[in-house]
């Protein structure tokens, strides 16, 4: 029994994990947010990384994939500060999973390579988290391989895992690798390979009781022979049989239904074919309802934090009132200075007490707005995307409903960076900016420069409100100079004058603005932003564009 916070820590901790092996995911997510709670007020990076990382899992296996990606960034984020290799790669590992289920194939292979290239060489020391190994990173991008019908890579990388798997006599790795091969060979339409590998890999999941890979594995078994109705009946049944009677995530049953749905589609199977497509519309709408409850759990805790915080300064403040008035009994000629004290420190709880009610309500705002409307665009991007016949016209939709989700992602991490009082300098200010600008230059045939002139930036403050203006301002104009410039070269300067100004000159050598109406209701909103923080905007149209964004530092 648990008598100290940091044993309720670990244990709740260790529980989540446990869940999440058995593939009891509600009850996971339950012990994690737990965890949560005990750690809101320790500083432990390493703690930090281990919630995050095991969130990232946790919205793998519940479809919340660009949630899993953000959560993984956090994980990266951490683990770079405490520069523990075997956490970092954990923590790439799992941003390019997520991203493999966004069918986001040039992201994916980023991150897994990056997860293998910081892998550390030695045996990583013992942490409280259970990171993945060598071959999860190599048979994940054995997976993606086959994806992209690299076949030949795809044998060779998960040679490597299943090498790796059986010298470390990974109970869940050895029939994961033996699944793909037999994915390989089914692929190159090596049915007897394909078999051979399928029945392994079934054998060895059913010995380690991961059922959730032998089920899956009845859905391959049956599209190998799909040509005999039999044999397709017969595989379908027996992952009924595993859904019946073992405990699988929502995941891999979808995957299973949406397997066999095309088989049962092509052998006019009707009733097998309406029970399968009843089971996905079920599993779906579940997910659905779930994502928009761990959405809601995730920025419930965040408002709860900030009112504890709140009642933190209100009791201070109460406390240093009962002060006052004990010196003012006490100290006669000293009443005069007290009062002083006193109304300004009211006046500084009022602005405390003002920026948490604005921080509570952007909290509000990524339920109510954004983190529903991203939710639902995942969902039915994830709809779409598995569906076994795409047309044009939902290829279309994805690409539209992605770019929405990213954007929308995009501005969540805005929110979240700006709400973080760590990030009220400009050293941070920059190199958010800069990160920004080079993700978004990458893979574009422009050449980007960043250069900054500010003395002492560690201790030039700039509160969150003014850094996430700016950051749309510059946004708006970067996202204008790769869309409409005709640009090789966009320059980005970032400098403080004497007269305490900041200064940020957006420069490229594009065409300039050709048409009056260029930027759209772009420029009026950089303007609008501008105004607002009573700052001027100068646009030099000659030998390309040049924007000067000049706010007066509070």
């Amino acid at each position: 029994m648990c008598k100290s916070d940091d044993c309720r820590l670990k244990s709740s901790f260790k529980l989540s994990e446990y869940y999440l092996e058995t593939d009891e995911i509600d009850k996971a997510q339950k012990w994690l947010d737990s965890t949560k709670k005990y750690h809101q007020f320790r500083n432990d990076e390493f703690f930090k990384i281990y919630i995050h990382s095991l969130q990232s899992e946790l919205f793998y296996y519940i479809g919340l994939n660009q949630f899993g990606i953000y959560e993984a960034d956090k994980a990266i984020e951490a683990a770079k500060k405490v520069q523990d290799s075997a956490l970092l790669a954990d923590s790439f590992f799992f941003r390019g999973i997520n991203e493999f289920e966004m069918n986001d194939m040039n992201d994916s292979y980023k991150s897994l390579k990056q997860s293998k290239m910081v892998y550390p060489n030695l045996p990583p020391k013992k942490h409280l988290r259970t990171l993945i190994q060598k071959e999860h990173i190599h048979n994940n991008l054995a997976q993606l391989f086959l994806r992209t019908k690299q076949f030949d890579s795809a044998v060779l990388y998960n040679a490597n895992a299943y090498r790796y798997a059986q010298k470390s006599n990974s109970k869940r790795g050895i029939p994961n690798c033996e699944q793909t091969f037999g994915l390989i060979y089914l692929a190159k339409n090596n049915i007897d390979s394909a078999f051979h590998y399928l029945q392994k890999s079934s054998k060895s999941a059913l010995k380690s009781k991961y059922y959730d890979i032998q089920l899956i594995n009845q859905g391959f078994l049956a599209d190998a022979f799909k040509e005999y109705d039999d044999s397709v009946n017969l595989y379908f049944d027996n992952g009924n049989k595993i859904i019946n009677n073992y405990p699988v995530n929502r995941s891999f049953r979808r995957h299973f239904f949406s397997t066999v749905l095309p088989l049962f589609k092509a052998n006019g199977n009707s009733e097998s074919l309406t029970y399968v497509q009843d089971q996905i519309i079920r599993l779906d709408s579940d997910v659905r309802s779930k994502g928009n409850m761990h959405v809601q759990n995730i920025t419930e805790q965040y408002i709860k934090n900030e009112n504890k915080l709140l009642n933190l300064e209100i009791n201070k403040l109460k406390n240093q009132r009962k002060t006052s008035f004990l010196q003012i009994a006490a100290l006669s000629l000293g009443v005069l200075v007290m009062l002083l004290f006193v109304i300004l420190y009211k006046r500084k709880a009022k602005i405390q007490e003002t920026l948490l009610y604005q921080k509570n309500e952007i909290s509000k705002d990524l339920h109510d707005d954004i983190g529903s409307g991203l939710s639902s665009i995942l969902i039915h991007a994830d709809l779409l995307s598995k569906q076994p016949d795409v047309n044009d016209n939902q290829k279309l939709l994805l690409s539209k409903i992605t770019l929405t989700g990213k954007d929308i992602s995009q501005r969540m991490n805005a929110f979240i960076w700006s709400l973080n009082n760590e990030n009220n300098n400009l050293r941070n200010f920059c190199e958010y900016l800069k990160q920004y600008a080079s993700n978004l230059m990458e893979g574009t045939p422009i050449q980007l420069s960043f250069t900054q002139n500010i003395k002492e930036a560690d201790h030039v403050s700039i509160d969150g409100h003014y850094r996430k203006q700016l950051f749309f301002c510059v946004k708006e104009l970067l996202n204008n100079a790769l869309k409409h410039s005709g640009a090789t070269k966009i320059m980005i300067s970032v400098l403080q004058n004497e007269k305490n100004q900041l200064q940020i000159i957006i420069k490229d050598n594009g065409v300039g603005l050709v048409k009056k109406n260029t930027f759209g209701n772009g420029l009026k909103n950089v303007e609008k932003r501008i105004s607002e923080m009573q700052g001027k905007l100068n646009i030099i149209d000659e030998m390309g564009l040049n924007v000067k964004l000049s706010v007066v530092l509070k």
